[in-house]
């Protein structure tokens, strides 16, 4: 038999007798063979060579996921995309709103790729083991498969999704999503990197598109896709009627009947606590805070100045029972509603429940050191029984639940009859286990150079002469080249590949691109493989990621009916929805606004590019204009002087900026390559993108302004420090500006260590430093002994001088004061910027979107990293300990955010009678800055459990073990607050919890709930920049803008107050064109989007907005197949409204104010004050002259006749020839 080709670092393995006794030992069948002597790089390399050689699903049991997240990447390391991880499943009794989905997707996609054969490797920890599944056969019944070529009626799929746990949605966002628009049916698969888009004719599917659910545009073609179940928990309508009634029985019984506010109360009673009533305000009335600290107490005054009465405390919520909870999950199964909660019910919703083994076909067991295995699942279980005790007596959980995990002795007697290799490093005694076969494998760990090539040269010409086979795994292709050379010098040849070869030689070294955690050495077939940490101290971690196509989302704001509008000429109504008129024999669709008084707007929705949703300050509603009147008009003309003077200073800085000539940056140098190789993970495709960007504008002569926008934790430390290095290479100084001095040692942190190894001297001023020390920094840069600065806003001082500084990055501007942003700004004028943010300010977001500055997005998130587990729940004190103490039991930290400085102090009396076990500390604004710095370094050093602190924590601390959030009062924050906040957490590869608290005794406004529902809604990771837009319109404006610019912002809306600065911008740079010259279209034609085309009210006015915005023929066309793509082919009324908008946008060029049909006539009129170029115009018409005229009288007009057309006919023909006359006249 020919043996198959396996990795050259694998393939040793064929001449060793322990590794040819473990294959034999498997290939009998049922067995236990105790592999020993092997340490856990090399366990991980043997186990993917028997996976290799038997051609077998492999899982590998380990006893973490941090040991877990380690073999996942030495497997896929070795054999390129054969590995993941299971992660456990949330066990939880808790009540929630609202949780994410995001691991519930990760664990099916993985279950998906197992049972269907796509994975070779999974990769299980302890506690992932320890669950309970529904049965494989169920969940392999709604696995769908549809390939282009099969006949399928499109109801039968969207039945089979919703019966694999899809969620039918108006439009696809998320995993686990689909939605019907007539023959369009559009899912995004669980385990898929992007939505699919089935096209339908009757039975047939005519296309099968990739869709990108940022822009819901498809981006590529696909010949089949595979959906995997969307949910643990999947029954048939009588499985679930029968699991319905199961689980109706312990609660007829009486089980979970205490009322929430009672197990509330015994929690104050058994730890002394005062009513939490106490420290909870029961009123919205303080608004968002920024930080509650940074403004003085409020109290609203009256008229003569007296305190405002404190309002009226919101009645106490009804008595909630877990008992009424779990009755909504009863009536859910009865009417087919699927619930992550019913992963919590296993044992009840079916006869009999398997493991994730049952799951394989015919795989192999790997138990990686069997006691620790067992230590591990002992110490669950008895975590989760504490838990499960707690939770029973509160009236939260009842009995049939105690039995959702499997015990390990459970899941030992289940694995009967399978192969099972046992492995560790020493020979143990095993209780579990009858060895059927010791192999003892002689096995050494590589040494460690540390980076010293000389000691390395040595080693490897030493093996060399004892006929090894060296493998030197140098983790990229730049390094593994300068480690060539570098060895060279020292008379040690080596050959760097960089595609591994097909065979390591005996006697020689090759240098291999590749990386493993560590390295090791088969004495018996003389192999030894030196890993890059055993080389250079530092190791690559691979990391899948998500390709991202397509374009950027664009800004839109949803409009629903009660929302206050901005008309640009009739000022801040409300919208009542779209209704349809007859008028003249012909539909048209108008948006109904209601005015002050009894007064009604009907807009014709060709007009729509004229209306916007209301904008402005948040909690307040906008005063509503009257139709007639003169108070809009006025107050867009102080808005419009406002705007003028504040547009002027814009447009100064970027001219300055324009005519100054920057410093052109050298191209890459090796070094930057051999830096840039060092970053210990693997890039995703939008910082690769990021990266390129911000080059080519550093190597080119104009200034850079560039905004790098992205989540927390999404790579733009990385993307800076590489654009900090290329400046240092070019000769000259980078400094970073940090809004916080943690920041700045953060910063540093992160700059020693991967600066280390290079010429890079870095710095830091602040007020960590003495003035001494202050002094002789600030000497150093003046001499340029200091390539790269790193500060608060000490930086801008003015005793601070470079000697030839080139790039400026700063962090989170939006954090500074309005002085030190005047001074960043002076700066930016001579020297290339980068700006860092995670939530750009709007104006800086909307300034970016419109060209004056040059925005890169990190949309992938790191693949790696466990998405963070949000809950939005009823504050309880039972809750808070639960979570604190289980975040400590793993030896981690926790942020609880209270922002109450006022009653801080009992909350932190609080916490310390309710988890005594944990040490707390507390941080707010109002300490002093150095105490408050001490605090915030000793958490980080882990010498504090629980930081109970403001918002400070906001400003992008990294704290690694810090991976529970409680947020009291959640629904007091603005949404991009939250999503940052929450970005704390989940900083490494540990699955991270977020609690968003509610007062359970609040009435929430309408605003704060809205909130709530948003954040809920964008749970799932990489959303930050659409939160930025929705946090836009919920949270208002605020006073980003100055106090002065925030009122007319308010009073016209931000929209419209935007507008109006793009306009002036354009006019002082000179280049105005005609104006906004509203035009009137007077066509008798049909023209509207059906309901049937789409039925969706929010979809159709969205479309309709989109429409009315087309200004060009390339827009056109990008609406129309936008159309086409998402909701199939427009039928007459669209494809006119369509017409129309792009008439309308060539007649406004133009200053044609009304547009009408008469007989076999167009007739255009120019208004009064158009600016017309007579000559120009001519010309144009001139080439039209067959159908085309210039009419004169009071007015002047231009006519387009066509002989015996109907008004359609005449729409239709006109547009193209407007189009080349606009081209020509404007």
């Amino acid at each position: 038999m020919t043996e198959h080709q396996i990795s050259c670092l694998l393939e040793p393995l064929r001449g060793s007798g322990s590794f040819a006794a473990l294959k034999n030992a498997v290939a009998s069948g049922a067995c236990a063979a105790y592999a020993y002597g092997i340490e856990e790089s090399q366990r991980t390399h043997a186990l993917a060579a028997l996976m290799e050689e038997t051609e077998r699903t492999l899982i590998a049991v380990v006893p973490n996921d941090i040991v877990g997240q380690r073999v996942v990447e030495d497997m896929n390391a070795l054999v390129p995309g054969a590995a993941a991880l299971l992660p456990a499943r949330e066990v939880s009794f808790m009540r929630s709103a609202a949780s994410s989905r995001d691991l519930t997707i990760r664990r099916l996609e993985t279950i998906g790729r197992l049972v269907t054969g796509q994975l070779r490797a999974l990769v299980l920890p302890a506690d992932a083991w320890m669950h309970r599944l529904m049965p494989r056969e169920q969940f392999e019944k709604h696995i769908i498969r549809v390939s282009q070529t099969d006949r399928l009626d499109p109801h039968d799929l969207t039945e089979r999704l919703a019966a694999a746990g899809y969620e039918n949605v108006h439009m696809v966002e998320a995993h686990g999503q689909f939605a019907v628009r007539g023959g369009i049916v559009d899912a995004f698969p669980v385990g898929a990197t992007t939505a699919v888009r089935l096209e339908f004719f009757d039975d047939e599917i005519d296309s099968l598109r990739e869709f990108d659910v940022l822009t819901q545009r498809s981006v590529g073609k696909r010949e089949s896709v595979i959906f995997y179940p969307a949910s643990e928990t999947l029954l048939s309508a009588e499985e679930a009627g029968a699991a319905a009634d199961r689980l109706a029985k312990p609660l007829a019984a009486g089980q979970g009947e205490k009322p929430a506010v009672n197990r509330q109360r015994e929690i104050e009673k058994e730890f002394d606590l005062p009513p939490f009533e106490d420290i909870f305000a029961l009123s919205d009335d303080e608004g968002d805070l920024p930080d509650a600290f940074d403004l003085p107490a409020k109290g609203k005054k009256g008229k003569a100045g007296e305190k405002a009465a404190a309002p009226k405390a919101a009645p106490p919520a009804p008595p909630v029972s877990a008992k009424s909870g779990y009755m909504g999950v009863v009536d859910a199964l009865r009417h087919g509603r699927h619930s992550d909660a019913l992963s919590s019910l296993m044992g009840i919703l079916y006869d009999h429940t398997e493991t994730i083994v049952d799951y394989a076909d015919h795989p192999i067991l790997a138990l990686d050191q069997p006691a620790r295995l067992r230590e591990r699942c002992e110490n669950r279980a008895l975590e989760f029984a504490e838990h499960f005790k707690v939770a029973l007596e509160r009236g939260e959980a009842f009995g049939e639940q105690a039995k959702l995990l499997l015990s390990y002795d459970e899941l030992i007697a289940g694995l009967d009859g399978r192969p099972i290799v046992l492995l560790d490093g020493f020979l143990r005694t095993v209780s579990d286990f009858r060895p059927t076969q010791l192999i003892k494998f002689e096995s050494l760990p590589a040494m460690g150079y540390a980076g010293n090539v000389k000691l390395l040269a040595q080693r490897v010409n030493e093996l060399r002469q004892q006929n090894y086979r060296i493998a030197l795994l140098a983790g990229g292709v730049a390094r593994g080249e300068r480690l060539a050379h570098a060895l060279a010098g020292f008379d040690c040849p080596a050959k760097f590949y960089e595609e591994p070869p097909q065979r390591l030689v005996a006697g020689e070294a090759a240098i291999l691109p590749i990386a493993l955690t560590k390295g090791f050495q088969y004495p018996e077939v003389q192999l030894y493989v030196a890993s890059e940490t055993d080389i250079f101290g530092a190791n690559k971690q691979r990391t899948r990621t998500r390709a991202h196509s397509g374009e950027k989302i664009a800004a839109f704001t949803e409009l629903s009916v009660g929302d206050y509008v901005v008309h640009e000429d009739h000022g801040i109504g409300q919208y009542m929805g779209t209704v349809r008129l007859a008028s003249e024999g012909v539909y048209r669709d108008f948006l109904h606004i209601r005015y002050q008084g009894a007064d009604k707007l009907y807009v014709p929705v060709d007009q729509l590019d004229r209306v916007q949703k209301y904008i402005g300050s948040e909690g307040e509603a906008p005063k509503i204009n009257r139709l007639s009147g003169g108070d809009w008009q006025r107050q867009k003309a102080r808005a419009k002087a406002s705007v003028r003077e504040l547009a002027g200073e814009l447009v100064k800085l970027y001219a300055e900026r324009a005519s100054v000539k920057g410093y052109a940056f050298e191209p890459d140098t090796p070094w930057q390559r051999e830096f840039e190789e060092s970053f210990p993970y693997e890039e995703t495709p939008d910082q690769l993108v990021a990266i390129q960007e911000i080059k080519r504008d550093m190597e080119s002569d104009k200034v850079m302004d560039r905004l790098l926008c992205g989540d927390v934790g999404y790579g733009k430390t990385e993307v800076a420090l590489r654009a900090i290095f290329k400046a240092v290479m070019s000769g000259k100084q980078a400094a970073l500006l940090a809004p916080t001095t943690i920041l700045v040692q953060q910063h540093y942190a992160t700059m020693m260590n991967r600066f280390h190894g290079f010429p890079v001297h870095v710095d830091t001023i602040s007020r960590f430093r003495t003035p001494g020390e202050q002094k002789q920094v600030l000497e150093d840069l003046r001499e340029g002994k200091i390539d790269v600065i790193i500060g608060t806003h000490r930086l801008l001082g003015k005793d601070v001088k470079y000697k030839d500084l080139g790039l400026l990055v700063v962090d989170e501007e939006q954090r500074f004061g309005v002085a030190h942003k005047e001074a960043i700004k002076k700066l930016k004028k001579s020297v290339d910027v980068l700006t860092l943010s995670a939530t750009p300010i709007p104006r800086t977001l909307h300034m970016s979107m419109v060209g004056i500055r040059d925005m890169s997005l990190l949309q992938s998130p790191p693949e790696e990293r466990y998405p963070v587990q949000t809950y939005v729940v009823e504050y309880s004190d039972g809750l808070v300990r639960d979570a604190i103490l289980r975040e400590l039991s793993r030896g981690g930290q926790v942020y609880f955010l209270y922002n109450r400085v006022q009653t801080i102090e009992a909350m932190y009396n609080r916490l310390k009678k309710l988890v005594p076990e944990a040490r707390i500390a507390v941080g707010h604004g109002q300490m002093r800055e150095h105490a408050l710095e001490d605090v915030m370094l000793d958490f980080y050093e882990g010498k504090f459990d629980v930081l109970l602190c403001t918002t400070i924590i906001e400003a992008g601390l990294d704290v690694p073990r810090a991976n529970t959030l409680i947020v009291c009062d959640a629904d007091r924050f603005g949404l991009s607050q939250l999503y940052q906040l929450r970005g704390r957490v989940g900083r490494s590869n540990r699955l991270a919890y977020a609690y968003l608290t509610v007062n359970p005794n609040k009435v929430m406004t309408e605003n704060a709930d809205k909130r709530l529902s948003a954040i809920r809604e964008f749970t799932e990771f990489g959303s930050g920049f659409r939160v930025a837009m929705r946090d836009l319109e919920i949270r208002g404006m605020g006073n980003l803008l100055g106090a002065e610019q925030s009122g007319h912002m308010a009073a016209i809306g931000y929209d419209l107050y935007v507008k109006m600065i793009e306009e002036t911008v354009r006019e002082l740079r000179g280049d105005a064109s005609q104006g906004d010259i509203e035009t009137r279209m007077e066509i008798r034609v049909d023209a509207y989007v059906p309901h049937e085309y789409i039925s969706n009210e929010l979809l159709r006015v969205e479309m309709y907005k989109k429409i009315a915005g087309i200004t060009s023929r390339e827009a056109r066309e990008d609406i129309l197949e936008e159309l086409i793509d998402r909701f199939g082919d427009p039928s007459r009324p669209v494809m006119n409204l369509i017409d129309i908008a792009q008439l309308k946008s060539h007649c406004s060029r133009m200053g044609i104010d009304l547009v009408t049909v008469k007989g076999n006539d167009l007739v255009m009129r120019f208004a009064q004050n158009a600016k017309i170029d007579v000559v120009k115009l001519a010309d144009a018409i001139s080439r039209h002259e067959d159908c085309l005229r210039l009419q004169g009288g009071a007015v002047t007009s231009l006519v387009y006749t066509r002989k015996n057309a109907t008004a359609e006919e005449l729409l239709q023909s006109a547009v193209g020839v407007m189009e080349d006359v606009a081209k020509e006249a404007v």
